[in-house]
């Protein structure tokens, strides 16, 4: 084999190397030169031995000749590969006819030299698989590192979509719960709105039936039929109300309506309302268009009086 004058140690050489071949004179040189690049090395003379060796210390990266007797250098390699997959073999062999880079690298080494070879050819065996050992490792953490991100963002996902179901499980209840309050609330504005009735009827009807009993002027009596209709819009509720509240007619309207009701003339509704005359005849022409007799010969009177 050629040797040449030391090199460089590059950074990062592996720790360890184990040398495995049945020729000492072999073992020796690559002992002396692995020691020229500050690398420590174990020998074997054959694959049983390096087995053994195996064992009892770990090597980053194997060196093995591949004619040997009893365990050969390709049965070493399938060993290695199945027990010690963090560590690299580079084959050697002074007949490459017996095998080829298919052969080994099939079998699982990482690399291939035939002897004899240089230094420099060594060097950059090594330096290759340093470099490809470091890429490796590089590539390992950066998997790890995007595992490690993709589990906690996991985590965190779930950590959100726990608290959605949360929040939606609370804001079913609340909506729950807001709907029972609002039904209490029509229950007691109900209730509250046919107390003011009743109270309406017991308090306050009597007396007014008791003004309608009485001697009153003509338009006295109109005014008290007024009180009565807003006092019946203030206790009463929508719903119990004989008035035309539900009809599409404006408050002013419903008024003119009313006193209508009553055989009023357009100028007595006026006087009453305290409005003029052709505003009175405004609000007929409007009530005539709701109820839809305008250019008909139904009578105004006789209709408002088939209202409810």
């Amino acid at each position: 084999m050629n040797t040449q004058s030391k090199h460089t140690v590059p950074e990062r050489w592996p720790a360890h190397i184990l040398v495995v071949d049945d020729d000492p004179h072999v073992l020796r040189f690559m002992r002396d030169l692995l020691l020229t690049l500050n690398i420590p090395s174990t020998l074997a003379a054959d694959g049983q031995e390096a087995m053994e060796k195996l064992k009892s210390d770990s090597f980053p990266l194997v060196f093995t000749d591949m004619n040997m007797p009893n365990i050969d250098g390709l049965q070493l390699i399938v060993h290695i590969r199945d027990h010690y997959p963090g560590t690299d073999v580079i084959a050697m062999t002074g007949y490459s006819h017996d095998y080829d880079l298919v052969d080994v690298i099939r079998a699982g080494a990482t690399d291939y030299m035939t002897k004899p070879f240089t230094v420099a050819e060594f060097q950059a065996k090594i330096r290759r698989v340093t470099r490809e050992r470091a890429l490796l490792h590089g590539l390992q953490q950066e998997i790890t590192s995007r595992r490690s991100a993709e589990n906690k963002l996991n985590r965190q996902k779930d950590s959100l979509l726990q608290q959605i179901q949360q929040q939606k499980v609370e804001l079913q209840e609340t909506n729950a719960a807001l709907r029972i309050i609002l039904r209490q609330r029509d229950v007691e504005k109900t209730e509250l709105a046919n107390s003011h009735a009743r109270r309406f009827f017991k308090e306050i009807v009597p007396y007014l039936d008791l003004l309608k009993q009485s001697s009153l002027q003509e338009g006295q009596r109109h005014y008290l039929e007024m009180i009565t209709l807003q006092l019946e819009n203030i206790f009463i509720p929508s719903s119990q109300r004989k008035t035309l509240s539900h009809k599409p007619f404006t408050e002013m309207e419903i008024k003119v309506i009313n006193l209508l009701k009553q055989k009023q003339t357009s100028k007595e509704i006026a006087n009453l309302l305290q409005v003029s005359t052709g505003t009175i005849r405004t609000h007929r022409e409007n009530i005539r268009k709701k109820l839809q007799i305008t250019n008909t010969k139904k009578n105004l009177y006789r209709t408002i009086l088939s209202l409810p």
